[in-house]
C-alpha cells in the first residue's frame, strides 16, 4: 500500500511539473512579439568620387524599402569593412508610397561619413541592424582622395538660389557661384577630382568692362569681392553608375605666392528606384526580413 501511495504521489508530481513547464512555455510564447516576414530592398549600387579634407565628412544617402505595414523607428549602421571609415551622424526619415493598393515603406538614411584614408575604387557597405534582423548590405564603390586641408578663399554656392546643398540632379551640368572672399586676387587653375570621370565644358563667366558676363576657359583670375560663375559637365564612364554618383571635386587655386585646393559642394546624381517596378535594378539587393506582425 505504501509503495502504491508513493507511486501515485510521484505521478502527481510529474503531472504538475509538466503542467508548469507547458504553462511557462505558453506564457513565454505569449510574451514574445509576434513576427512575420516581408520583402526588403536595399538601394546599393552607389559610386563615390570625392576629394575630402582630413577630418571632414562626406554626405551619403542610403535607401531601404519594405513591403511591411510599418518601417523601423531606428536603424543602426556599422562600417564594412570594420574600421575603414566612420559614420559620424545618421538621420532617418520615412515615406509611404501606395501602388496598386499595396503600400511600401521607405526608410531614407542621410549619413555623414568620414573616410580615414584615400581609396581607389574600393567596395564598402554597412552592417544594418533593424531590430528584428541584422544584415550586411553593400553601398557601392569609393574613390576618395584625402588632402591635408581645404582652403577657404572662395565663397561657394550653387548658381541657382532654389537649390540647396547637396543638390540632387537628374542631369549632369553643374553651375557654381564663386566669390573672392579674400583681399587679393585668386586665380582658378583648374578642377581636380579623385577619380577619372569625364569632366567637360569647364568654363567661367566673368563680369566684363560693361557688366556683361564674358565666357573664359580656365585659368581665370577672380578679383577681391568679385563673383564669377563656374560651369562644367560631369560625364561618368558608361556602366559605372548603377544607382547613384556622389561627385565632390576641388578647385586648384593660387593666391599670391600660395597654392591650395578648395573642396567644392557635392553633386549627387541619383536614379529613381521604385520597389514595384517590373524590371530589375542593378545594384539593388532584395531580401526577406522579419517585421512585427
Amino acid at each position: 500500500m505504501r509503495e502504491r501511495r508513493e507511486g501515485a504521489l510521484a505521478a502527481v508530481v510529474v503531472v504538475v511539473l509538466l503542467a508548469f513547464a507547458v504553462g511557462s512555455w505558453l506564457w513565454t510564447r505569449r510574451a514574445e512579439p509576434r513576427t512575420r516576414e516581408a520583402e526588403w530592398w536595399a538601394q546599393g549600387g552607389w559610386r563615390v568620387n570625392a576629394v575630402v579634407a582630413t577630418g571632414k565628412p562626406v554626405l551619403l544617402t542610403y535607401d531601404l524599402w519594405t513591403s511591411a505595414p510599418s518601417a523601423p523607428d531606428t536603424l543602426d549602421l556599422d562600417p564594412v569593412p570594420a574600421g575603414s571609415f566612420e559614420v559620424i551622424q545618421s538621420d532617418l526619415t520615412h515615406e509611404v508610397d501606395v501602388e496598386h493598393g499595396a503600400s511600401y515603406q521607405l526608410s531614407r538614411l542621410t549619413l555623414s561619413v568620414r573616410f580615414l584614408r584615400s581609396y581607389r575604387d574600393e567596395r564598402i557597405g554597412f552592417r544594418v541592424h533593424a531590430g528584428l534582423w541584422k544584415r550586411i548590405l553593400p553601398y557601392g564603390r569609393v574613390t576618395c582622395r584625402v588632402i591635408p586641408q581645404s582652403v577657404s578663399w572662395l565663397s561657394v554656392s550653387f548658381a541657382s538660389d532654389e537649390i540647396q546643398e547637396p543638390v540632387v540632379m537628374r542631369e549632369n551640368p553643374v553651375a557654381l557661384k564663386l566669390r573672392d572672399a579674400t583681399k587679393e586676387p585668386v586665380r582658378i587653375l583648374g578642377l581636380w577630382q579623385a577619380g577619372d570621370d569625364g569632366i567637360a565644358g569647364v568654363r567661367a563667366w566673368i563680369p566684363g568692362p560693361r557688366g556683361a558676363l564674358e565666357r573664359d576657359p580656365l585659368p581665370v583670375t577672380v578679383k577681391p569681392g568679385q563673383t564669377v560663375i563656374l560651369e562644367y559637365m560631369i560625364e561618368p564612364h558608361p556602366g559605372t553608375v548603377e544607382q547613384g554618383l556622389v561627385f565632390e571635386p576641388a578647385l586648384a587655386l593660387a593666391a599670391g605666392q600660395h597654392k591650395g585646393f578648395e573642396v567644392m559642394p557635392p553633386v549627387v546624381i541619383e536614379r529613381t528606384f521604385l520597389p514595384w517596378q517590373a524590371h530589375e535594378a542593378p545594384g539593388v539587393v532584395q531580401f526577406v526580413g522579419a517585421v512585427p506582425s
